[in-house]
């Protein structure tokens, strides 16, 4: 397999995380990739550089991210298209005019999906994302639309507040976490990334006294969600797999979270597994059926990649192959 030349992706905007392992999956492909959350093109970099028979369709939601990229990706001419869209909407991008004519003859060869925030994005004081420097209240992938985080947390309830705490990011605290920054909100006292971390220390600090990760990390990862809807567009693109990606399609997701992961690892057990009701021991008889095959188990970054990019300590990948339909009833021998 060659080695890809990334070309500065490594640093400049983002780190692509698990990129060695992304272009293993890809090695023997032709065709175009989907490259759902193009980030700085790291992925896509790597993809192109290390298999000349790929081309790339990369799209993201995130205005400045197209931007940067697309002056990064320019060596790679027509073999790179990208398209500022959110990777729910792929089927919608895929049957653009444009994206046909431009794809042509070249099959689909599969997708990746990272779905992680970049590290330009956490480190622009300006979009909201960090807690590390004061900015406004904000954490939007696209800026231009959907409510910003001051907005949600003024319109959202209370409990279901609390609920999203829990289930993305800080299940101990999450009802008295939500009391106080509904309390705050109302009283004025959050007008910052920076009063927001102070509410949330005040709360949970003495939890993580002694500890690595700051209080604030697993709180705004539950706010990024939130705003961005983020679980609910990963459940669309999952459900679309299927009927988008036909065999011999590679499709591979990395998360980062246990919320993203156990909805990765279901959707992708549903397809490999068939999603069969009846007990193992007697016929199939619900018609389930087999449309993919996984491609390892999960895997994780190795040391090197952890000890350059301590982002990527959290990651998880896993990876399918479209197959054509199998019958459970016929892999039971029926």
């Amino acid at each position: 397999m060659p080695e890809a030349d990334l070309g500065g992706f490594d640093s400049a905007y983002h780190a692509p995380v698990m990129w060695r392992e992304v272009l293993e999956i890809f090695s023997a492909s032709s065709g175009v990739v989907v490259d759902g959350t193009l980030g700085g093109g790291g992925h896509t970099a790597a993809l192109l550089s290390g298999n000349q028979a790929l081309a790339v369709i990369a799209i993201d939601r995130d205005p400045v991210a197209i931007d940067f990229a697309s002056g990064r990706l320019a060596e790679f001419g027509q073999r790179a298209e990208l398209r500022r869209a959110s990777f729910r909407d792929l089927d919608e991008v895929l049957a653009d005019d444009g994206v046909r004519e431009w794809m042509a003859d070249r099959p689909l060869a599969g997708g990746l999906f990272d779905l992680g925030v970049s590290s330009r994005q956490l480190d622009d004081p300006s979009r909201g994302f960090s807690f590390r420097e004061a900015g406004p209240l904000d954490m939007r992938m696209d800026a231009a639309t959907g409510l910003n985080l001051a907005e949600y947390l003024r319109q959202v309830d209370e409990a279901v507040l609390a609920r999203a705490i829990a289930e993305n990011g800080e299940p101990r605290h999450a009802r008295i976490l939500a009391r106080r920054i509904k309390q705050a909100m109302a009283g004025g006292r959050l007008t910052t990334t920076a009063d927001l971390r102070e509410v949330v220390a005040e709360v949970v600090g003495r939890a993580y006294a002694g500890r690595r990760i700051d209080p604030a990390t697993k709180v705004f990862q539950a706010l990024r969600i939130e705003v961005n809807e983020e679980m609910e567009a990963l459940e669309e693109l999952l459900e679309k797999i299927p009927a988008v990606f036909a065999p011999p399609a590679r499709v591979c997701v990395i998360s980062y979270h246990s919320g993203e992961d156990q909805r990765v690892k279901r959707a992708f057990a549903e397809m490999t597994e068939g999603g069969c009701r009846c007990p193992k021991d007697l016929p199939c008889v619900c018609g389930a059926q087999v449309v993919a095959r996984r491609l390892g188990g999960m895997r994780r970054p190795q040391e090197d990649e952890v000890s350059a990019n301590p982002r990527a300590r959290s990651a998880k990948l896993r990876a399918i192959e479209m197959i054509e339909p199998i019958a459970v009833a016929e892999l039971r021998g029926l």
